[in-house]
């Protein structure tokens, strides 16, 4: 219970500030707390999780409990059914505290949206906390409960998991079954776990993964062999060409720690094609199935840049739609040959720390100083190819900027490989311990 009452204060505190939910279930919260705790004196076997408090993103179902998506459209939906993932939890004794913020359908890589306002990075409030999963990495990262169940499209746990310096994890396609995708087959969505320790993300994974009836990739789940002084590719640049010098300066760092445990780490510096446009037009045309039909109805309710996206998707051929689905076939082989010499892939999480929390969504980033471009293809070039790919992909806190940003180094491991991430992750958290350090404004 205390522990519960511990992470209902924080919140309380640090809310008006960040903005890290949308709806806290403090009630809700108490119950299931003190029913742990009677089952606990009376000696009754409890899950692995019992009593843990969990924050769920807003887009994920919970029973009885407001869905709002971000969005006005959604803003009164109530689920009549948890998702597979939050009963899972719930089973393993999770206490849920209510659902994180998230940008409209979780449609970009900051977090706002008409009915939350904007999320704030707990380092910098006046940085974004990365989205679309911002509530909840603001959240772990401020101390407002230890886990967080996310997404990851494209981007949306890892890339808010560096900007807060926490753990961000997109397990191996289908490792945790998702029950909300229109589309099982060609889908790319993947469920995300975020956590502030190598053990505690661990430990999330176990209660949640494992097969579904919904999900047919649930059932192609398997255990790989943990590798033994992992062969390590070093890939800083990935069909970008700008990286923060800081941010390479930490995440070699971090690799300095695998190499001196007995890895083998080696710079690989070879062109790669940016997947921004077949992730594109596969996103898109996931927000056309659902919204491009009554365009003129919801218009007037979503953000323009939603809106633009949807009308995209709407425009697409057959033949476009086939070209993006053969190309990530491709991007799939191209990043399997890598794991025949290699048994990780190291990249940077983000080309640069967190940008402001007012930047827009269609507005140029810059890296070093110098003008990058647009923000998926320049900011988070490193991540949507393994959601197309289905690679397991773990973003690690490496350090921070003189500026005291926190900056994220992305493992990537055989599909069902998750362990080496775990164990990579560990050496890290070790030698350069980030757990124990909060951030400003959670002080």
């Amino acid at each position: 219970m205390q522990a519960v009452e511990d992470c209902l204060g924080t919140i309380q505190r640090l809310q008006p500030r960040l903005k890290a939910f949308v709806t806290v279930c403090a009630d809700e919260a108490r119950a299931q707390a003190r029913e742990i705790d009677r089952r606990r004196a009376a000696g009754e076997k409890l899950g692995p999780l019992a009593g843990v408090p969990v924050s769920v993103k807003d887009i994920l179902n919970t029973k009885g409990v407001r869905t709002a998506w971000g969005s006005r459209l959604m803003e009164h939906n109530v689920p009549a059914a948890d998702h597979v993932a939050v009963a899972r939890l719930k089973d393993a004794g999770a206490v849920i505290l209510g659902k994180t913020t998230t940008p409209e359908f979780a449609y970009k890589l900051l977090t706002d949206s008409p009915i939350s306002g904007i999320t704030r990075n707990p380092w910098n409030a006046e940085l974004t906390a990365g989205g679309s999963s911002g509530g909840s990495a603001a959240a772990v990262a401020a101390g407002m409960g230890p886990l967080s169940l996310a997404t990851d499209a494209g981007a949306s746990t890892r890339l808010p998991a560096a900007c807060c310096g926490i753990l961000g994890l997109k397990p191996t396609l289908g490792r945790v079954p998702h029950d909300q995708v229109p589309d099982a087959f060609n889908s790319f969505i993947h469920l995300g776990l975020m956590a502030r320790t190598v053990e505690d993300c661990e430990l999330m994974l176990q209660a949640v993964a494992g097969p579904h009836p919904s999900d047919p990739y649930s059932f192609l789940s398997f255990e790989q062999k943990q590798s033994k002084n992992p062969r390590i590719e070093w890939r800083p640049l990935l069909g970008n060409t700008l990286l923060d010098d800081e941010v390479r300066e930490q995440c070699e760092a971090a690799l300095a720690v695998l190499r001196e445990a007995g890895a083998e780490v080696r710079e690989v510096d070879e062109p790669f094609e940016n997947a921004e446009a077949p992730w594109r037009v596969l996103q898109q045309s996931n927000w056309a199935a659902r919204f491009y039909a009554k365009l003129a109805e919801v218009e007037p309710k979503i953000e323009p840049g939603f809106a633009e996206g949807i009308r995209a998707g709407g425009g697409y051929t057959g033949q476009q739609l086939l070209a993006a689905t053969v190309k990530r076939t491709e991007l799939f082989r191209k990043v399997q040959a890598w794991f025949a010499r290699c048994d990780l892939v190291a990249t940077p999480t983000l080309s640069r720390p967190a940008l402001s929390a007012t930047h827009r969504v269609d507005e140029p980033i810059t890296v070093n100083g110098k003008p990058a471009g647009d923000m998926r293809v320049a900011w988070a070039p490193y991540l949507n190819v393994f959601n197309l790919t289905g690679h397991p992909a773990l973003s690690v806190p490496a350090g921070f900027t003189r500026a005291g940003l926190p900056v994220g180094l992305q493992l990537v491991a055989r599909w069902h490989a998750e362990a080496d991430l775990f164990a990579a992750a560990r050496l890290i958290e070790k030698a350069r311990p980030w757990a124990t350090r909060f951030p400003p404004e959670a002080a």
